[in-house]
């Protein structure tokens, strides 16, 4: 079955399949969160036939009826496939249930990729080390003398010595994830650029022990200013264990539910495009600053600053573009300019389009397209 995003498609569900989407549907309360995929799921005049609109969602999701859904997104495929590989925005869903991965495996080589493009990056400034503990029993002995383990284990032989001490090492949790994750997607069927791509990060990962781990664990990391950095690589690695449905299984091949929230991965993306675009500046994204006197607060996408001056505003928008800005979006960014005291904002679109903008009063909107698999981007 396929769906693509926001447009209706009638689809023959049994019971147990209908039971389970209608968990997945958005509440008429308006509940934004994103474990809504569906807009609507409605019945049709034909049995056991309903209407379903999909969310922004791009991916495949497993039904309980062992079928699948295929979420389709409004853009190029080529474009999609960017968005989510350099963006290395995580799965906003990683079910348990299965589905074929056979059929197609696009989402999977591009998580991948994202994945060996954040290892590169920590191998490239070294991994994160930590200290262990390891016991001496040969010379030289260095550290301090292990009494308990010399008298406890060794009878206090006189022709024994056991020494205890603190060594640095790369062996530390954030490192074991992402060569467990890195271990699990070696055994995964991908395009020969994407597995060299991740052979060569192996050696970096040698000394690392591979330590039982399971998804769950990883999503209750707490990080450091010192592993910070691993944010993004432990997302991805994240949902490679999750869906332990990468790997092949007896003759054929499972794949796990994987859902991706594609305005949180253009958002995602267009904040690495503007880092680019502004090297010499701060991005801060999402930028949250009060909206109303009498403390109501907004969110803006993405703020370029010089220091401690605002210089710029973005939003990036998941949308095709019209031949002028929506009213909504418009008014949305003149109130934006107003508060934050500029003249202009930008609202950037995930396909090409000339660049044109509007002028309300003193504020000018401007409207920038960016196709994904064109734009130039430093990897």
């Amino acid at each position: 079955m396929e769906v693509t995003e926001y447009r209706p498609t009638q689809l023959t569900l049994d019971q147990g399949d209908l039971d389970y989407l209608l968990t997945l549907v958005r509440s008429a309360s308006g509940d934004r969160t994103d474990a809504r995929v569906f807009q609507a799921l409605t019945p049709t005049h034909k049995a056991g036939v309903y209407e379903v609109t999909p969310g922004p969602y791009v991916g495949r999701l497993g039904l309980p009826s062992g079928s699948w859904i295929d979420f389709r997104s409004r853009f190029p495929i080529e474009d999609v496939i960017e968005l989510i590989r350099r963006s290395a925005r995580h799965p906003i869903r990683a079910d348990k249930l299965r589905v074929d991965a056979n059929a197609e495996t696009f989402l999977t080589e591009a998580i991948a990729l994202a994945f060996a493009r954040e290892l590169e990056s920590l191998v490239g400034q070294g991994l994160a080390k930590g200290y262990e503990q390891i016991r001496h029993h040969r010379p030289p002995y260095p550290g301090r003398l292990d009494a308990a383990y010399h008298v406890g284990r060794l009878a206090a032989r006189p022709d024994r010595l056991v020494t205890i001490g603190r060594h640095l090492t790369t062996n530390v949790p954030v490192n074991q994830a992402a060569a467990v994750a890195l271990d699990v997607l070696s055994r995964v069927p991908l395009a020969r650029e994407v597995s060299t791509r991740l052979a060569r990060l192996a050696p970096a990962f040698v000394r690392v022990r591979r330590a039982p781990i399971r998804a769950e664990d990883v999503g209750r990391f707490t990080l450091t200013n010192l592993t910070r950095r691993y944010r993004q690589a432990l997302a991805l690695a994240e949902a490679i264990l999750r869906s332990q449905s990468l790997a092949p299984r007896s003759a054929g091949l499972a794949g796990g539910s994987l859902l991706f929230f594609m305005p949180k991965v253009w958002e995602a993306y267009v904040n690495q495009w503007l880092a680019e675009q502004w090297p010499e500046h701060r991005i801060v994204a999402p930028h949250r600053f009060r909206l109303t006197n009498d403390g109501q607060t907004a969110e803006a996408d993405a703020t370029v600053w010089a220091g401690k001056d605002l210089v710029a505003l973005y939003d990036a928008k998941y949308k095709w573009p019209g031949s002028t800005p929506d009213r909504g979006d418009l008014y949305q960014m003149i109130t934006y300019c107003e508060r934050l005291g500029l003249e202009h904002g930008t609202l950037v679109y995930p396909v090409a389009t000339p660049k044109r903008s509007v002028t309300v009063g003193n504020k000018t909107v401007h409207v920038l397209g960016v196709a994904p698999s064109f734009a130039p981007f430093r990897l």
